[in-house]
């Protein structure tokens, strides 16, 4: 460990050094216009220096914030940029990593593997208060209301950026744009012209296969990707889970993260028209097991596509208008072993354990239409209209023991028609928005915005935005934000039902939140820039699980919190740069006062990137959290606090076309866990050790 540690000083003592040339080249950005000042550097260096101030060029920009591109330092929300170049140097692979280091962020993972995101104190079953687009694109599924049991293993090998934003976003986006909205932009022809290929292998005997394209014939343009990814996780021994020291237990055990992926993304544009198409296909373990009981049967089987066709039409300088049409459908086929082989409950046995299989299909089809008129200069308008028709069905159930009365059965009964775990359903979606950017002055800027969204099973709700900027001094900006947000229920929610743990509830009302907010951002000198912002939520009506048996929703109690993000950045070119930010969150519940449970009060991401030459460059991450506090009634200590460093190292030029990657995460084989819930695994879920990833990629 001690060699490692004197590698990694060597190495970033080397990188240290390369910051002094840095200063010896002159590259100014515009960050408003993106138009290049002045380039005084040697000719050999020119691509360099255009890849460099492209990516630059696309840290200043932001999209989601206002539904079309906005500089950063005029957008009315709190946003973080990841570009394609920090994805790659920082080692990220799938869609969660990437979040990891958004100040505001914390990633936890529950009994069946899934990856769930807290944001700003609050974490919640399915990462619901979470919108997430691919390319503009919802992919929320409507049973569970998140995307993340889908997509948090997206693949970012094909991304642009990463665009977020820490507050609301239903003034704009609608349902679950709650608490934050994540855009992923895929790359296209203008990022990638030919063939790129990228084969990875590591531990856990994980293998990835990518192929990443991109061509323009004429008006023509088709980019593209297909992703193949196999492994066989990590296993971590579970000294006991929630059925021990029962005979049918299988602890201690081992748990398994077994996982088989296929993604594919497709785009295809002629003038105006664009056509783009995903599909996603993913078999998995369930790492512990429904109900925290280890088995060895259960099979998770998801596929996920939506297709979207775009026009854009200008009829003037002042006029834009942007219809689109979209397809979604969601499959969802699992085998379930809730308990193993032997188990008893009460005064029942199952000699062949409790299993299960369940299955539905849910389809969106959707239409949007955004105009965008320039009304004067300095004032554009943005609105339009959205609906969408949501159907559940092909819905199909069958177990081995009475999912009402819990009675052993010696087969597997079919229960689809007289019993089924949830019902045939349709939602339709009417929503209208409204909104209106001033530029009051060249220092001042003023958006305010609506929308109202109605739902077929609960009357409408309307959540407006106001955003006001103030450039008091040069290179420094002053935001005042104030917006409300909704969370509309599941179909989970709101109809599971015949089952004998929890049920759902068809009088749901969606959750509300209010939001203020105050960020202040200062750019020192062009290589370093801080910011700050102080937030306050109000959270009310949320849905929760009472105490009846079954346990069922309920809107009931809120959540108060408050916190402050602060973020810094020094870059000195040539790949030189670093980066740190602390978040303090202080989440508590209205009604009991108690803190929010299983999120750090305080949280803290650093890296360091050095460009050592032409051909290597190395990157240190580290993540920082503090204790995660326990929820109510649990007697067990906090989660520890834990420091995380990954680190990646890029070789590159010294073949044409050709680079290799090497990633090492968790460098110091730390362990820790992610909370359980009382009564289930006392020992918490641990979490992955150290683990290496080598990658291989050429471009054609």
């Amino acid at each position: 460990m001690q060699k490692i540690i004197i590698i990694i000083i060597f190495i970033f003592t080397g990188g240290l050094l390369n910051f002094s040339l840095a200063f010896s080249q002159e590259v100014a950005v515009r960050g408003e216009q993106g138009e290049i000042e002045a380039i005084s550097i040697h000719p050999k260096k020119t691509n360099e220096i255009f890849e460099e101030i492209k990516w630059l060029q696309a840290e200043s920009m932001i999209t989601i914030a206002t539904r079309h591109k906005t500089p950063i330092n005029k957008a009315p929300s709190i946003v973080t940029v990841i570009t394609s170049k920090q994805i790659k140097q920082m080692g990220f692979r799938t869609l969660i990593d990437v979040l990891k280091i958004v100040p505001g962020f914390y990633v936890s993972m529950d009994e069946t593997g899934e990856r769930e995101i807290a944001v700003r104190g609050v974490l919640d079953d399915a990462s619901q208060k979470i919108k997430v687009l691919i390319d503009g694109h919802s992919i929320n599924d409507v049973w569970r209301g998140g995307a993340m049991w889908n997509f948090n293993d997206l693949p970012v090998e094909n991304v642009k950026r990463i665009e977020v934003i820490r507050g609301p976003g239903s003034a704009l986006y609608g349902q679950n744009a709650f608490l934050a909205v994540v855009n992923v932009i895929t790359k296209d022809t203008e990022d990638i012209d030919g063939i790129q290929v990228t084969t990875s292998g590591g531990s856990f005997r994980t293998q990835n296969y990518n192929l990443l394209f991109g061509r323009g014939f004429g008006d023509l343009k088709i980019s593209g990707f297909l992703d193949y990814f196999d492994t066989q996780g990590f296993s971590r021994k579970i000294e006991q889970d929630a059925l021990f020291p029962a005979a049918a237990s299988r602890s201690p055990g081992q748990s398994q993260n077994r996982k088989e992926k296929t993604d594919l993304n497709l785009r295809l544009s002629y003038n105006n028209l664009e056509v783009k198409a995903k599909y996603m296909k993913k078999r998995r373990k369930d790492y512990i097991g429904v109900g925290d009981a280890l088995n060895e049967e259960s099979i998770l089987r998801d596929t996920y596509m939506f297709t979207e066709v775009t026009y854009k039409l200008s009829l003037n300088e002042k006029l834009n208008i942007t219809p689109k049409l979209y397809y979604d459908q969601y499959n969802y086929d699992p085998f379930f072993e809730q308990r193993p082989d032997g188990h008893t409950a009460g005064p029942f046995s199952y000699p062949n354990g409790i299993k299960g299989q369940l299955r539905f299909k849910q389809r969106t089809i959707g239409f949007d239409n955004q105009v965008n008129y320039k009304v004067f200069e300095g004032n554009e308008l943005t609105f339009g209209l959205q609906y969408e028709w949501i159907h559940q069905h092909d819905i199909k159930y069958g177990k081995n023991s009475h999912p009402i009365t819990n009675a052993n059965l010696t087969t597997v009964v079919d229960f689809t028609h007289d019993l089924p775990f949830t019902r045939k359903a349709t939602r339709h979606v009417y929503a209208f928005y409204l909104q209106d950017e001033w530029n009051i002055t060249k220092d001042i800027d003023l958006t305010v915005g609506v929308r109202h969204d109605r739902f077929t099973r609960f009357e409408g709700t309307t959540n407006p935005r106001m955003g006001l900027i103030w450039r008091f001094v040069e290179d420094a900006h002053l935001k005042l934000l104030l917006a409300t947000a909704f969370k509309a229920p599941s179909f989970q929610e709101l109809f599971l039902t015949n089952n004998s743990v929890k049920i759902g509830n068809p009088s749901l009302d969606p959750e509300k939140i209010n939001t203020f907010e105050i960020g202040l951002g200062y750019n020192f000198t062009k290589h370093m820039s801080v910011s700050m912002n102080y937030f306050y939520n109000r959270i009310r009506d949320k849905i929760i699980l009472d105490a009846g048996s079954p346990k069922q929703f309920q809107n009931g109690g809120g959540s108060r919190i408050q916190g402050i993000e602060a973020e810094w950045k020094a870059d000195f070119g040539n790949d030189n740069y670093v980066f740190a930010n602390y978040t303090f969150q202080d989440a508590e519940d209205t009604r009991s006062r108690n803190r929010l449970p299983d999120v750090p009060v305080h949280n803290s991401n650093i890296g360091i990137n050095a460009g050592l030459c032409e051909y290597a460059n190395a990157n240190l991450t580290t993540l920082l959290s503090g204790p995660r506090p326990r929820e109510d009634g649990d007697t067990r200590r906090d989660i520890p606090a834990q420091a995380l460093v990954n680190l990646t190292l890029i070789g590159k030029n010294f073949v044409d076309n050709f680079e290799v990657r090497g990633s090492v995460f968790n460098l110091f084989d730390k362990r820790y866990y992610d909370p359980s819930p009382q009564d289930t695994v006392p020992t918490d879920y641990p979490q992955q050790g150290r683990s290496f990833i080598i990658e291989l990629r050429y471009e054609f």
